[in-house]
């Protein structure tokens, strides 16, 4: 299940939660993502970027100390399919099918 966190720090965090041990102290996380508020263009609405949370790192899954999550909540559908699209080395084709226009 994929989970979108709140930190203390005002940044949200997309990814999915993996259990560990017993540890209450940190929540560790698989492929987490910071969501990055983007202005569109003008009259468009705002866009949504995602980031790797700690980009610098070889490291899939990451620990959030539990002290800085203010809260946590399911992402809705287009974050999810975002989310998704993102991480996923799967290619998804287009519904419609390219056919050549040969002119005879």
């Amino acid at each position: 299940m994929i989970i979108l966190y709140r930190l203390t720090t005002g940044e949200d965090v997309i990814g999915t939660p993996v259990e560990e041990d017993t540890n209450e102290t940190y929540q560790a996380l698989k492929k987490p993502f910071v969501l990055i508020p983007m202005q569109g263009q003008p009259g468009q609405p705002m866009q949504i970027g995602f980031h790797p949370y700690i980009p610098y790192t070889k490291d899939e899954i990451i620990k959030i100390k539990k002290a800085n999550i203010i809260t946590e909540t399911k992402p809705d559908t287009s974050l999810l399919d975002a989310y998704e699209k993102n991480t996923s080395s799967i290619v998804t084709p287009k519904t419609s099918l390219i056919t050549p226009k040969w002119k005879t």
